[in-house]
């Protein structure tokens, strides 16, 4: 990890997002973020937000795979979530 890169970053934006497709226990991104937490608990607004998949891997089912993982409705909510908690929120996007 190139903490010095994302040490830099939270100094300037006081926040920090992990995003990872997989669960929320027992993955890489939770481990980062446990990290990230105690290097940079000073300079952080708000706690690391994750943004996961669900509580379980993906399976063979589609309908569940879809569940299980972090797509890109939840990463722009979990984005929209973070720059809020930091007083930064997003203009809602107009409907097309």
């Amino acid at each position: 990890m190139d903490w010095e890169t994302i040490g830099a970053s939270v100094r300037k934006t006081g926040a920090l997002v992990v995003a990872e497709q997989g669960p929320l226990t027992a993955s890489y991104g939770q481990m980062v973020a446990d990290e990230a937490q105690r290097r940079l608990f000073d300079w952080l607004d708000a706690p690391v937000l994750r943004i996961h998949g669900g509580e379980a891997s993906p399976t063979i089912s589609r309908v569940l795979e879809q569940a299980a993982i972090a797509n890109d409705t939840r990463v722009e909510d979990g984005l929209r979530r973070a720059l809020a908690e930091i007083g930064r929120p997003l203009p809602a996007v107009a409907a097309e």
